[in-house]
Parts: C-alpha cells; sequence; structure tokens
C-alpha cells in the first residue's frame, strides 16, 4: 500500500509540474477568420512551415497554445487570406485582434512589447509606402507610365528614409528584440567591419535569436573571402550540364565573380553595362563568371540570351541557398567579387567607372 501511495502522488506530481510548465497563449479574435483556420508559421531553411494552428468557430474567439524556446520571429496568418501578422514568439501571452491588415497585438513578453514601439515608429512611413503602392498599380493598370515613375522615385525615397530609422533605431536600442529585425533587414548594405561592429553593440540576449545567427554566419564567411584572401574555390553546372569551377575560369586572370538572377531587377538593369566592361577589356585577359541564384533554368537561360551574357555562366537553381552565395556571405545582388591575376580579391561591390579604374589597375 505505501508503495502505491508513492507511485500515486509521484503521478500527481509530474501531471502538476506539466501543468505549471510555461508556455505560449494565443488569443485569436481577427476579423474574418470565423471557419476559417488561423495559423502559426514558423521559417525553416527558408521556407515557411506550420508550427501551429486552430480552427475559429464563427462568432468566436479561438485559442493556440504550446511552448517555444527562446524568442522566434513567426507570422500568424488566415487561411486563403493575404497578408500576415510577425509576432516574435516567447512563452508569454498574446491577444490579437483587427485584421490582418490592421491587426491589434497585446503581449506580455518583453520580445512583442519591443516588437509593437518598433512598429509604432515605423508606422508613418509603412502607411505612405501602402498608399503609394496603391497609386502605382493603378497607374500602371492606366498605362500612366510618367506617373509611374515618379512613384517609384517617391517609394524609392521614402524606403531609404526607412533604412535610416532602421539604422538609427538599433544604434539607440542594442537590447530591444526588434532590433534583430530592424538589421535584418539593412545588414547587407554594411561593409565587414561595420556588420562586426553592430553585431558585436547588441545585447547577449538578442544572440539567440536565429536572425542574429543568420547574420553572424553570413559575417564568417565574409571575413574568409574579405578583401585581401585568396579567393574560395567552388564549382557549378553550366546550362549545357557540365561543372564548372572558378579556378577554370580564373586560370591566371582578372576575374569578376557576378552574383545575378535573372529574377533580379537591379541585375538585369546592370548587365548592359557590365556587357559593355567585359567587350572592352577580356581581349586584355579580364574574365566575368557569373553566379545565378535562379530557381529554375528555363528563366536562367532566357535572362542569358535576353542580356546577351557571353562570359561563362554557373548555378545550382538552389535562390538563396546556392553554394556559391554561402561560400562568398552574399547578403544581397548583384553582388561583385573582383579577384587579381594572383587570385587575391580586390575588391567588391564595385560598379560603372570604379569598376573600370579597379579592372585598369590589375591588368
Amino acid at each position: 500500500m505505501r508503495n502505491l501511495m508513492i507511485g500515486i502522488m509521484a503521478i500527481i506530481a509530474i501531471q502538476s509540474c506539466n501543468q505549471n510548465e510555461p508556455g505560449y497563449s494565443i488569443q485569436v479574435n481577427l476579423e474574418d477568420a470565423g471557419g476559417k483556420w488561423v495559423k502559426l508559421m514558423a521559417m525553416e531553411e527558408r521556407e515557411y512551415v506550420v508550427y501551429d494552428s486552430v480552427f475559429v468557430e464563427p462568432g468566436t474567439a479561438a485559442e493556440m497554445t504550446g511552448n517555444v524556446e527562446g524568442v522566434t520571429t513567426m507570422y500568424l496568418t488566415v487561411e486563403e487570406a493575404q497578408g500576415s501578422i510577425q509576432l516574435l514568439m516567447e512563452n508569454a501571452t498574446y491577444e490579437i485582434s483587427g485584421s490582418l491588415e490592421n491587426p491589434v497585438t497585446v503581449s506580455d513578453g518583453r520580445a512583442q512589447s519591443d516588437l509593437n514601439a518598433y512598429n509604432e515608429k515605423l508606422k508613418p512611413m509603412a502607411e505612405q509606402l501602402t498608399g503609394i503602392i496603391t497609386e502605382l498599380r493603378a497607374a500602371q493598370a492606366n498605362e500612366e507610365n510618367e506617373k509611374s515613375d515618379s512613384l517609384r522615385e517617391e517609394y524609392y525615397k521614402i524606403y531609404e528614409q526607412r533604412d535610416a530609422v532602421d539604422s538609427a533605431y538599433v544604434a539607440d536600442n542594442p537590447a530591444s528584440f526588434a532590433s534583430i529585425l530592424a538589421l535584418r533587414g539593412i545588414f547587407y548594405q554594411l561593409d565587414m567591419d561595420e556588420l562586426e561592429a553592430v553585431l558585436s553593440s547588441l545585447d547577449p540576449a538578442l544572440h539567440e535569436m536565429e536572425e542574429y545567427a543568420y547574420m553572424s554566419g553570413k559575417l564568417e564567411r565574409m571575413q574568409a573571402v574579405a578583401i585581401g584572401q585568396p579567393y574560395t574555390d567552388f564549382e557549378l553546372a553550366t546550362p549545357e550540364g557540365e561543372m564548372l569551377s572558378v579556378s577554370e575560369v580564373h586560370n591566371g586572370n582578372v576575374l569578376l565573380i557576378d552574383f545575378w538572377a535573372s529574377w533580379c531587377g537591379p541585375c538585369r538593369r546592370a548587365n548592359p553595362e557590365l556587357v559593355e566592361i567585359y567587350n572592352e577589356y577580356h581581349d586584355r585577359g579580364f574574365e566575368i563568371l557569373g553566379v545565378s541564384l535562379d530557381r529554375d533554368s528555363a528563366s536562367w537561360i532566357k535572362g542569358i540570351a535576353d542580356d546577351k551574357l557571353t562570359w561563362p555562366q554557373i548555378s545550382d537553381l538552389a535562390y538563396w541557398n546556392s553554394k556559391g552565395a554561402e561560400l562568398y556571405g552574399v547578403p544581397a545582388i548583384p553582388h561583385a567579387v573582383l579577384i587579381d591575376r594572383e587570385g587575391i580579391i580586390t575588391a567588391k561591390k564595385l560598379h560603372g567607372d570604379e569598376l573600370r579604374e579597379a579592372i585598369e589597375a590589375l591588368l
């Protein structure tokens, strides 16, 4: 009997511990969610996966409960609806109301409170950008080209202002969890030393976030292929399916590794000038190797043909998981790496006259 009582007490103790175990609770009271599934999405290996979900009965609220480790960026969405609500998930309570377009998120978690304050700071610019996009779509539909061009310029100017706000926010709030998200949006603009400095300035609590690990990994790879370092060799397939390496194309030439993609607007706009530079210097020992971040062969091959790119091209059609982009810590495209005849990286992200001058100096 005594052993039986000990066993019963142990079971009760375990159940009590499980009931008291901290976790998250999300109260969902969104407009137009009745009769639909609300899903909590997480990012895994650049793909969105369903982390949690709940079916919302018409006319009622719903609740999701579970556990997460640390602080993780997730997105709440409703089936068959456009848009999502960004959340900094931790084991805390969340009350979400309003709509996907204009959500109201209340939380007792520090991370989400940081994100709410950050979003409030960006709200005026976010509303401006949304308004411009609406106008731009209408102008494009009506084929108002001049108005479309003007709206694009206005859009880019506001986006530059937002980048400046993000940069200032990170500098002023190194302990805010929202600083990680702000930095994630602008880190590609920073050089290696700048990125190292800003990552080092952030509070240690932020180091556990996936975005920090991602940017830290990019920094490590940038350091491995920094200016003054020998280039890192790799090989990928050509459009014809043959394997081609950086070393085969370099072969004592001055080499520009051009990371691009057919879906990348800035890349395509830069290609005509790159064609001119290639034609101007190729006979003197200058070579280009195009490394595409495309996802399908047909688009890649069409982009090569349309832009008249006559230099060697390689790709693994792996998008941002491209082996070459990973090895070179490519944060954004177009991204160019200039290598001298001895195989030393001498410059990055040059274009136009700066690129011409750098090539001239190496030939």
